[in-house]
């Protein structure tokens, strides 16, 4: 076979497994987008030609009522050619659709949008056709609401990212009024809480930021290739950024009533963790080393009077001091103005 036969055949393959079911027509701009991102590069008259001469082998219909024209196939085709989706795929997928839609751009989604509906055919009638909707992941702290995040822009970063492009933009610094006109070479994206943070570094300097998206206006893709620093690796970025505002580990040592501690037998701080019963004074005293960071002490000041810090001094210190702040606050009436 020679090779130009063996490219054709591997292109009308790839073309077949791209048509949508009868619901979801597309358009050859779309399909050729598509063979694109498989690393098949042709052009538009050369899809047409072969949708022309697939169609008269399997049941592919072309939607003509509008232009451009979508294709799909055709209702209820009695073939064999798509592979179905097993049961754990399809309900993989439904839990892909539900979790993580706000990380996936919103062409990927109308891309799969098929596949969804595939795996949604597939469960209908069996016992797993629930599964997506009877399991939940629940925040364990407050769930704020996204902030609005312009369509538009958000696509611009999706895009930038995935093409490895620069993102001309302008933002605006958090407590600012006005926006400054950056360039941004893309590095990974991050969900902390209900805020996505583009992972980046600007203009032609090396250190690392953070921008928040929702900040991000007018956006653009350049043509210009995005620059990365040398032995950048983002999910070894990712675990650092993990550590909010991280000083080190540290060795804690917190006295918990026995109530609030017992979560801490079965979701332990760390693997070196000990918990000591000190049934005289009512508590127990959790040793642990953890991450000295910022939701450390979010963590910490959650319980209240229901724990106290013993070490490190440093840390008992600081809590402390903010234990009586926030006593001093409240000993006041809400309608009074304390001394400044």
């Amino acid at each position: 076979m020679s090779t130009a036969t063996s490219d054709t055949i591997w292109r009308q393959w790839s073309l077949l497994g791209l048509i949508p079911p009868n619901r979801w027509p597309t358009t050859v701009a779309e399909l050729c987008a598509s063979l694109a991102k498989q690393g098949i590069e042709v052009s538009r008259r050369t899809v047409e030609r072969d949708l022309q001469m697939l169609s008269a082998r399997f049941p592919l219909v072309a939607n003509e009522t509008s232009k451009p024209f979508g294709w799909c196939w055709a209702k209820d085709p009695n073939f064999g050619f798509a592979p179905k989706l097993s049961i754990s795929q399809a309900v993989a997928l439904l839990l892909a659709q539900l979790h993580l839609r706000t990380l996936m751009p919103d062409s990927l989604m109308r891309e799969l949008a098929p596949i969804f509906d595939q795996a949604n055919q597939e469960l209908a009638n069996g016992a797993w056709n629930e599964w997506h909707r009877r399991t939940a992941i629940i925040p364990t702290s407050l769930a704020l609401m996204p902030p609005v995040t312009d369509r538009a822009v958000l696509s611009d970063v999706h895009e930038a990212l995935a093409t490895r492009r620069q993102l001309a933009a302008s933002y605006r610094s958090k407590g600012a009024a006005e926006t400054r006109e950056i360039t941004v070479h893309p590095l990974g994206l991050l969900m902390r809480g209900a805020v996505q943070y583009l992972v980046c570094t600007l203009f032609h300097y090396g250190d690392i930021r953070q921008l928040a998206v929702h900040r991000l206006s007018d956006t653009a893709v350049t043509r210009d290739p995005a620059a990365s620093p040398e032995d950048f690796v983002f999910s070894t970025y990712a675990q650092a950024a993990a550590k909010y505002e991280s000083e080190g580990p540290i060795r804690l040592v917190a006295r918990f009533t026995p109530e609030a501690a017992e979560h801490l037998r079965e979701t332990r701080l760390s693997a070196d963790q000990q918990i000591v019963d000190l049934p005289d004074i009512r508590s127990v005293e959790v040793t642990a080393t953890v991450e000295s960071d910022q939701t450390l002490r979010w963590w910490l000041k959650a319980f209240g009077s229901s724990v106290e810090v013993m070490e490190p001094a440093e840390l008992r210190e600081e809590i402390r001091q903010e234990a009586i702040k926030a006593a001093s606050q409240y000993g006041q009436s809400p309608h009074s103005s304390p001394d400044r």
